[in-house]
Formats: C-alpha cells, structure tokens, sequence
C-alpha cells in the first residue's frame, strides 16, 4: 500500500480504557480490520488522548473514508468510583421522610445537595398531595452557583410523572442554565430510592461527560471529520448519539466492558452451538468476566448497575471485575503464600526505561540483605498529610527510590507498616514486581527492560538463584491463571444460582479442581460449557493456560488487545421501554404511560390504545437518541393469578415492552475478521 491512505468506507471505535485508549477502524460492509491503533490514557487529558489515537489512525486512513465513530469510555464509571462527580442537586418529590433519611446515611444519592419537596402520588397514580410549587421555586432560588446540573424525582413517577413534568417547567422558567434530569425518563422501574440514586448519579455526571464529548467533537472538526456522526457505547452494548449521552451520561455505566464483550464475540467468531461464551478481559488493573449468551449479545443484570455502592436501575452487562491484571502487585501473604493484586504497581521493567539505573540500585542493595516490598517508591499525586509523609516526597522529588534505602536514610524505618495507606490515599507511588515482569523474566514478552525484572525478581525471590528466577516467574504466572480460573468457575456457578462462600467446602473443591496435584484419590474436573474468549493485552499470556484448566481451549484472536475498539466499531442501536397496565380495585384496567395514565373497561382495549400511543412516541424517542430509520416490536406478558374457587384465572397485570432496532446501523456479524 505504500504511503497511500485506506478510502474504503468504513467506521472508527474508540475505547478510552484506563490504561489505553485503543482505536480500530471497520471496513463497511465485511468489518475487516483495516487499521488499528494504541495509546496511553492520560485521566487528565481525555480528549487530548483520544486526539492522538484519532491522529494514528489519519495517518492510515483518509479522512473522507469515515463514515461514523463509535466511542466507549470508562468516564462515567471512574467518575463514580473516583468520587469525581460535579455539584448537583436532587428534588425529592412526595418522598416519606424515613426513607430518605435511610438512604442519606448509607450515601446513596450520589450527590449531597438533598431537598426534599411535598407532593406524589400513590402506587395507582392518583396525586397523594399537590406539589409544593413555592417550596421548589424557593429551593431553586437558593441553590449555590457551583450547582450545574439537578435531578428531580417523584415517589410513583412512573406511575404518572406529572410531578416531575411540572417541576421542570418551573426549573426551565426559574433557572434554565441548569441541566434537568427526571427519574422516569431514565428508568420504569418502581424502586423509588434507586431510581432517585440513578437521576442523582445522571445530574452529576452531565457536565463531565458533556465537556468531554463536546471536546471530541472540536477534535474531530479540526481533522475534517464534522458531518460523520459520533456514536457511544452504553453499559449494555448498545449505540446512542453523542447528543443523547451528554444528557443521559449514567446510561455509560460500564460501557467500556460492554464495548470489549461485543468485541470478543465479534474476534472470535464463536460458535453459535447453543451455549453461552465467556468473555475474559485482562487489563492492566483488573480482569473482567463477562457472560455472552448464544447470540453473542452481553448478558445483562436483572438488579441494575452497581457502581461503588451506588445502586442504579440502569440496564448494564452482568459483570465480575477484580483485582488482577499484567501490573498486580506480587507480595507475600502472612503464611508466605504468594498473592497477586487487588492493588496496582508500576512494573520494574517500565520503570527501567525511564530510570535505568534502579537495576544496579537494586543488585547494590540485594548485598545488604535488607529486603521488603515494595521494591521503590515514587512521587504521589496528592498532598503531604503529616510531616513524615512531607519528608518523604521531599526525598522523592528527584525520582523513584528504594524504600529500604529510603526510609533507612530518613530514619523512617518503621513507617513501612504506613506505606500502604499512603499509596491508597495518592500521596505516594509504588513500584514493584508484577506478572509484566514475570512475562520478561519467561521470555514471552519483550516491550521494557527485562534485565530490571530478572533484578527485582533477585530481590523480591531472597532465595532464589538465578536458575530458579524462571521457576519463580513461572509460579507467578501460574497463581494468575488459577485466580483467573477461580473467578470464572464463581461467575459460571453464580449464574446457576449457585453461590460459594470464600472460604466453604465449595472454594475447596474448586482449589483442588484446579491444583496440580486434582488426580489424587479423587479425579475432580470442572469442564466450562461454552466458548472462552480472551481479551485485553496480557490476555495471550493466561487464557490458554485458563483453558486448560477447564479442559478446554482459549480463543484469543490477533487483535484481542483491541476488542474494546472493535467491539465499539460494531456496535448497533437498540432501545426498550416497559408498559404496565394493573387492574384496579374498581376492576378496570390503568395503563401507566409517560404522558400519563389511561384507564378502560377492557383489557384489551387498553392494550390496543396503548399501543396506538406508544409508537409514535417511542419512534420520535429512538430519532432523538440516534435511530435513522427506527424498528419498534412489542410484546405482552399477562401476569395471571388463580382464585381460589374460579374456573378460569385472572389477570393481576400486564407488561408491554417495546423493542426499538434501527435498520440503517450495521448490527454485528460473524466473524472472525482478518487482521490488519
């Protein structure tokens, strides 16, 4: 191809992990891999970050060849986690004083600006109280200027949100700078506190994701691609515009897992036999579990996403996350059993490059014989708490040292039993052996400095010689994959209903299972039933090894360290909202709906006006969040109940849900593609 650009047409993904940002860009219609690209998130440069990505895949593809972008971030996930939200204000309308006192304890709400305003109605729909309109246009008037963005939820607003349609009215008259965010536009559900904690969580993060997509935005102008449409993953896979996640920014929950699920199917091709295939997503922080069902589409949690400790009603994949990935911290337990993880540290053979002289400091020191982990400290992020902590960023303001050395240089000695809070609350930086080194130290990988593995594993190892160095990195390796295997086979089980206690008879079996030793008396194998996909960059390194645990195989595909960025390319629009009609106590049938409820003498009249009201309007929702040309389908579940007595049951409720799909979005398609 020369130095010419690619002009097929075709589409760009974009992942913003938390260690890198990948692209990849899909040729239309086969979603062959043309082009594909890799860099280092900057958390404090999103955009910027994203603009140097979107500069290596110019470099190959031309310009006028895109034809959309596609964006999955983890913004909106680490902005919860990270306790990074903007100032934002919740109106409780008709809320019981108890319940809102309860959730306020626990923190529920995402945000700490809480007012609570009379009002509501019951469980059918009818109003309990008026709203206190003067109470809401005084609250309003007093709200600081730091607030950006509110939520307002009412106690049944799904059953009529006339409340909170009023009180954003009276918001857009009052202050209409503010953003608006309303419970029952978000979710149908009738958990009250969680849909509230869902419209606080939303009104926080509008403003950072807003700043961020509208920067992306710029971005893309700037390099000639203004009229191509940008796209984002939300939590269950699905596309949405950019212009519908700037307000409806909670949908983005997890959207970076959903993107690399779709992705794995997408690479592997899996076999479409029936069975459900597990995505394994190996970063450099964490490892993802994820469960995709026969049609390769993520599987989805029936109690919503859960972000740290926040409960929402937001549809989001089923996902297990912990601590493992290429740059866990390898220590030593209590009992001298290796451990791996939950906390990151930046592995010696990438600080090596940087800092080359920590090898002859570390074999210097090994002849000391004074050895701890971890290996070297570095500069922190955060302020000095305390003069102890102030002297030692004092003495790391030329670089990475070692914390023996250090310490014993400051007279510190025994503030090692500190070090580990310190590094949580960022006021300093760990640096140590990780299974990135282990990798160098086994030859399977060659990116950084393994002379600097091989010396740390000197040091971390004080037994070890160098002809058991490899034996060591081998054993790393080897507690990866089980823990790796452990995870998976709780996942797996908990998807049957079956749930193990950490330390029970059940983690003793799987422990055994998976130990070398599993063909004593008792030959006990666990078989995964289903495809298993590994991606992310370390992922070569253990699924196989994760596999063969399982007597199995692992599918890694060429481009599994992109599959976030393919999973993103391929990604299609879809959308559902949910109806209920009940019964009233006067035996006639109410159909709540977003523009408020109907009642009628027969059930399936109210199904068929229903019906007749729903599709124009959720066609005109699925327009405003990206469908060109949207597919709405619906189906019914009558909820029957037997009385005692009667000849014929019933019907206590009806659920409508309508489905939205949008026949100009390119859906995923089998694969495996070919890589570029």
């Amino acid at each position: 191809m020369g130095s010419e650009k690619i002009t097929d047409s075709g589409i760009i993904g974009i992942d913003a992990g938390g260690t890198f940002t990948d692209l990849a860009f899909l040729r239309d219609p086969d979603k062959a891999i043309l082009a594909r690209a890799k860099t280092p998130t900057k958390h404090d440069d999103l955009a910027g970050t994203i603009e140097t990505g979107l500069s290596m895949i110019l470099a190959k593809v031309d310009a006028r060849a895109v034809s959309g972008i596609n964006l999955a971030s983890t913004l909106a996930t680490n902005a919860i986690v990270e306790d990074k939200l903007q100032s934002a204000a919740i109106f409780l309308l008709g809320y019981p004083a108890d319940a809102v006192q309860k959730a306020q304890k626990e923190q529920t709400f995402g945000t700490d600006t809480i007012i609570s305003i009379r009002g509501g109605h019951d469980v059918w729909g009818v109003q309990k109280e008026p709203l206190d309109e003067g109470a809401l246009e005084e609250a309003l008037l007093s709200l600081p200027a730091k607030i950006k963005a509110v939520a307002v939820s009412g106690y049944f607003s799904v059953r009529n949100p006339a409340h909170e349609d009023r009180a954003m009215q009276i918001i857009g008259e009052l202050r209409p700078k503010l953003y608006v965010t309303c419970g029952h536009e978000l979710a149908m559900d009738l958990d009250a506190i969680k849909r509230a904690t869902t419209c606080g969580l939303n009104a926080g993060l509008i403003p950072i994701v807003m700043d961020l997509l509208d920067s992306v935005g710029e971005i893309c102008s700037q390099k000639g691609l203004a009229d191509v449409p940008l796209s984002i993953v939300r939590g269950d896979g699905s596309l949405v515009s950019a212009s519908w996640a700037k307000l409806h920014p909670v949908e983005m929950i997890l959207s970076g897992p959903a993107a690399s699920a779709c992705g794995a199917y997408f690479l592997a091709g899996a076999p479409k036999d029936g069975h459900a295939s597990w995505a394994v997503d190996i970063g450099g922080t964490t490892t993802d579990i994820i469960c995709l069902d026969r049609d390769g589409r993520p599987a989805l949690t029936d109690q919503g996403a859960t972000v740290a400790g926040h409960k929402t009603l937001i549809r989001a994949i089923d996902i297990n996350t912990f601590g493992l990935g290429g740059d866990s911290r390898v220590r030593f337990g209590r009992d001298q059993e290796l451990l791996l993880g939950p906390r990151r540290v930046r592995p010696l053979c990438v600080l090596a490059t940087e800092y080359p002289s920590i090898i002859s400091e570390m074999r210097d020191w090994k002849e000391t014989g004074a050895l701890g982990e971890p290996l070297f400290l570095l500069p922190g992020t955060r302020e000095a708490e305390d003069d102890i902590e102030e002297r030692i960023q004092k003495a790391l303001r030329g670089g990475p040292r070692l914390a023996d050395a250090l310490l014993q240089e400051e007279g510190l000695t025994w503030v090692r039993r500190r070090l580990d809070k310190m590094e949580r609350s960022g006021s300093l930086g760990f640096a140590s052996f990780t299974p990135t080194d282990a990798l160098h130290i086994l030859g399977l990988l060659d990116l950084w400095d393994g002379e600097a593995s091989f010396a740390g594993a000197e040091m971390f190892f004080a037994d070890a010689s160098p002809e058991k160095i490899s034996g060591y990195a081998e054993k790393v390796r080897r507690q990866a994959v089980t823990s790796i295997s452990t995870a998976l086979l709780h996942k797996c089980l908990a998807r049957e209903g079956i749930s193990l206690k950490e330390d029970g008879e059940g983690q003793a079996l799987i422990r055994h299972a998976l130990s070398d030793g599993a063909a004593g008396c008792v030959d006990l194998r666990f078989i995964l039933n289903g495809a298993l996909i590994g991606v992310g960059a370390p992922a070569w390194a253990f699924i196989p090894q994760v596999g063969e645990c399982l007597h199995g195989s692992g599918i890694i595909h060429g481009s599994a360290d992109v599959a976030g960025a393919v999973g993103a390319a391929v990604g299609s629009f879809s959308m559902a909202y949910t109806i209920w009609i009940n019964k009233t106590m006067s035996g006639t049938f109410r159909a709540h709906l977003p523009m408020g409820y109907s009642d009628h003498a027969d059930l399936e009249d109210a199904v068929e006006r229903t019906c007749a009201r729903m599709l124009p309007w959720i066609e005109e929702r699925a327009r405003r969040a990206g469908a060109s040309d949207p597919q709405v389908t619906w189906t019914r579940d009558d909820r029957k109940l037997w009385e005692y007595g009667a000849r014929e049951p019933f019907v206590l409720y009806t659920q409508m849900i309508f489905h939205v799909s949008d026949d100009q979005s390119a859906g995923p398609i089998s694969g495996p593609p070919s890589a570029p």
